[in-house]
C-alpha cells in the first residue's frame, strides 16, 4: 500500500476510464505493488527493497506535483524541498540512490534557484537555494552526528563508514555478474582468451572471473568516469528544456512543467547506474523499473519499454532463488506477472488512431526474446543440473549466460530510455499524451 500510495501523487486530472488518467493510476499502482520483484527479494531472498523504493516515489511524486503550473509560487516550491527532503531521507538509508544526487541538484538549481517564472529569465535565487541546501544537508547530516559527538575517534568511525559503504577491494562485478556493460566486458574478456589459446598461446590458468584477464582492468577511477558520462545526457536534456522552455513561455509561465521529463530522466540515470557502476548488483535493476512504472501508462512506446526491461531484468533475479523448492514459486510469479502486465497495458494504451486499431504491445522482437529467455531458463533449470553439473562441468555457465543474454537486451532499454528522454519536452505532465505512438 506505501508503493500504491505514492504512485498516485504525480497523476492529474482526467477521466476514469480504463484510458484515463485515473485508469493508468490504478494499473500503475498495481504494476508496483504486484511486482514479483519486490515479493522475492524482499520475501524470499535477503534484503528489503519496498520501503526504499516507495521513498523515492515518493519523492518522485513530491517534485511532479510542484512542476504543474500553480499561480502560488510558494506552493510548488514546498513540493520541491519536499521531494529534495525525501530524497536525502531515502540517500541516508541507502547510498546506492546516490547516483541520482546529480540529477536531483540540476534539476532543482534549475528550476528552483534559476526560474525567475515572470520574465522567464534565468537568474540565480540565492534564498531559495539556501532553502534547498539547508533541508537537503541537514537531512544528510542527521545520520552522522552521534559519530561526530564522539571524539577523538569520529574521524576513523566515519572512515570506516565510507569504506564499508565504497568497498572497491571487491572487484568491478559481483560474483554473480549483474547484466550490464561490465557483464559483456568481462564476456569478450572469456571469448578472447579463448580464441588466444585457440591460436596456441600460453595463458595462466583462469583463477577468477571478477575481474578481466586478457583485456586491460577497469579501476573503480574508470567505472565512476563512464558512470559520471552516463549520468551528464539527463542533467543536460533536463537544463536545456527547462532553458528553452521558459525562453519560449515567458508571461504564460507559472513555475509548471518538468513532471514527466523527471521521471524520464530518473529512469535513464538508474539505468546508467546499473550499466556503468563499479560492483553493481542484479538486484539495482529495480531501481529503473519501478520508475519507469510511472510512465509504462502513458503511451504503447512506453508500455513496450517497461514490459521488456522487466522480462529481462528481472530474469536475472530469478538465479537468486536457486534452492529447486523455489522453482515454481519463482517462474509462476514471474509469468503470471508479466501475462498480467501485458493485459493491463493493452486496455489502458489501446486508444485507435486516426480511425485504426493501433497494433499489439507485444511485438515479433518481443516474441523472440522471450523464446530466448525461455531457453536460457531450461537450459538453467534443466540440463546443466542434469547433464554438467554431476560431471562438475562448466559450473559457471549458466549464470553467465543469464547475464550475457539479459545485459545485451537491457542495454538496448537503456539506449531505448535515453531516446525517450529526449523526445520528452518540459511541460508535458503525468494526465497527457498519446496512448498510442508507434512501434518501437
Amino acid at each position: 500500500s506505501f508503493a500504491s500510495v505514492s504512485v498516485l501523487l504525480p497523476v492529474g486530472g482526467g477521466g476514469g476510464g480504463p484510458g484515463g488518467a485515473e485508469g493508468r493510476a490504478v494499473v500503475a499502482a498495481l504494476l508496483i505493488v504486484l511486482n514479483p520483484g519486490l515479493l522475492l527479494l524482499d520475501h524470499v531472498h535477503f534484503q528489503y527493497n519496498g520501503m526504499l523504493l516507495g521513498l523515492l516515489l515518493l519523492s518522485i511524486g513530491c517534485i511532479a506535483r510542484g512542476s504543474r503550473g500553480d499561480p502560488d509560487p510558494m506552493r510548488h516550491v514546498s513540493w520541491d524541498v519536499c521531494g529534495a527532503v525525501l530524497y536525502a531521507l531515502l540517500l541516508t538509508m541507502k547510498h546506492l540512490y546516490l547516483i541520482l544526487a546529480p540529477l536531483y541538484f540540476v534539476y532543482l538549481l534549475r528550476r528552483q534557484c534559476f526560474g525567475n517564472f515572470a520574465t522567464g529569465k534565468a537568474k540565480f535565487d540565492p534564498g531559495k537555494f539556501a532553502v534547498l541546501a539547508v533541508a537537503t544537508g541537514s537531512m544528510l547530516l542527521l545520520p552522522f552526528v552521534p559519530f561526530l559527538l564522539q571524539p577523538p575517534g569520529a574521524g576513523e568511525q566515519l572512515a570506516q563508514i565510507f569504506r564499508r559503504l565504497f568497498p572497491f577491494q571487491r572487484g568491478l562485478v559481483h560474483d554473480y555478474w549483474a547484466a550490464n556493460v561490465w557483464a559483456l566486458y568481462l564476456f569478450a574478456d572469456k571469448c578472447l582468451r579463448f580464441v588466444l589459446r585457440r591460436l596456441g598461446s600460453v595463458l595462466p590458468p583462469t583463477v577468477r572471473s571478477l575481474v578481466p584477464e586478457g583485456l586491460p582492468d577497469v579501476p573503480p577511477s574508470v567505472a565512476a568516469l563512464c558512470l559520471l558520462a552516463g549520468l551528464l545526457p539527463a542533467c543536460f536534456r533536463v537544463w536545456s528544456a527547462a532553458s528553452s522552455y521558459y525562453s519560449a513561455n515567458k508571461t504564460a509561465v507559472k513555475a509548471g512543467g518538468g513532471g514527466e521529463l523527471f521521471v524520464h530522466a530518473v529512469v535513464f540515470c538508474s539505468f546508467s547506474g546499473f550499466m556503468l557502476a563499479y560492483h553493481v548488483h542484479e538486484k539495482a535493476i529495480m531501481t529503473a523499473t519501478i520508475p519507469l512504472t510511472l510512465l509504462a501508462t502513458s503511451s504503447r512506446d512506453h508500455a513496450r519499454l517497461y514490459l521488456r526491461t522487466f522480462a529481462l531484468g528481472h530474469f536475472g533475479l530469478l538465479p537468486l532463488l536457486f534452492r529447486p523448492e523455489e522453482l515454481l514459486l519463482k517462474v509462476m510469479s514471474y509469468i503470471l506477472f508479466m501475462a498480467f502486465a501485458v493485459f493491463a497495458l493493452e486496455g489502458v494504451t489501446g486508444n485507435c488512431v486516426s480511425g485504426q486499431a493501433s497494433t499489439g504491445i507485444v511485438t515479433r522482437v518481443d516474441k523472440i526474446w522471450l523464446v530466448i529467455l525461455g531457453s536460457v531458463l531450461i537450459f538453467m533449470e534443466v540440463v546443466h543440473p542434469l547433464y554438467l553439473k554431476p560431471r562438475d562441468r562448466l559450473e559457471f555457465l549458466p549464470l553467465m549466460t543469464t547475464s550475457v543474454v539479459c545485459a545485451v537486451g537491457l542495454v538496448w532499454g537503456w539506449v531505448q530510455s535515453g531516446r525517450m528522454m529526449f523526445g520528452c519536452e518540459w511541460h508535458k505532465s503525468f494526465s497527457t499524451g498519446d496512448a498510442s505512438r508507434k512501434n518501437i
